[in-house]
């Protein structure tokens, strides 16, 4: 595989650093080719459907986020040797682990067995994952600039006392992202690869 000459506008954008002299630092070529691979192999698996090859991409952005951020510090000749080695090591189990990850996407390009239900899986947790929110909370309504701060709709209402039911709704929702993360690290574990990472929307 032939290093790419130029990182991609992302890497461009939010992985390349300037140091003190002024001059820009790029990524390494190899890092740089994995990253374009990803982006190639994210959209065949899901045969290049804008959605969900965007939501693909956006599950593993904080998996490359890790690896620039062991990159820069094995980079940084502050960092006492010993941390840079076991940065070293780290990476390398990292760059392990994307290349399994790389092979489960082109399978699922290519055939319709269980590495396409993942990815299709992976995709919609992602979908999912932007519209969830705590049930018990309450609606936000609209701010209306024609009411003073002091108005009736602007006051604290009093907590009501939740019913079983809720209760229990309440604690499946706080459980449920814990247990699947269990599952997913879990195959992770199995499988050697990166399922990717979401963040809970707040």
């Amino acid at each position: 595989m032939h290093p790419v000459t130029s990182p991609l506008p992302y890497l461009a954008r939010v992985y390349s650093t300037r140091p003190t002299n002024g001059t820009r630092t790029p990524l390494p070529p190899a890092f740089r080719s994995l990253y374009r691979l990803f982006l190639r192999a994210s959209a065949a698996s899901v045969l290049s459907q804008p959605d969900a090859t965007a939501r693909l991409r956006k599950l593993w952005r904080p998996v490359f986020d890790h690896g620039v951020h062991a990159i820069r510090q094995m980079q940084d000749h502050r960092i006492p040797s010993a941390r840079r080695d076991t940065l070293s090591v780290w990476y390398g189990r990292w760059e392990m682990q994307m290349d399994n990850t790389i092979e489960l996407l082109y399978r699922s390009a290519v055939a319709r067995g269980l590495p396409h239900r993942v990815t299709q899986n992976l995709h919609r947790i992602v979908q999912a994952n932007q519209t969830l929110r705590d049930p018990l909370l309450p609606h936000k309504k609209p701010w209306r600039g024609q009411l003073s701060p002091t108005a009736p709709e602007y006051q604290r209402k009093p907590i009501k006392v939740l019913t079983p039911s809720q209760a229990e709704l309440g604690a499946l929702f706080r459980t449920a992202p814990r247990l699947l993360g269990e599952v997913i690290g879990m195959a992770e574990g199995w499988g050697a690869l990166s399922l990717g990472r979401t963040q809970r929307r707040r």
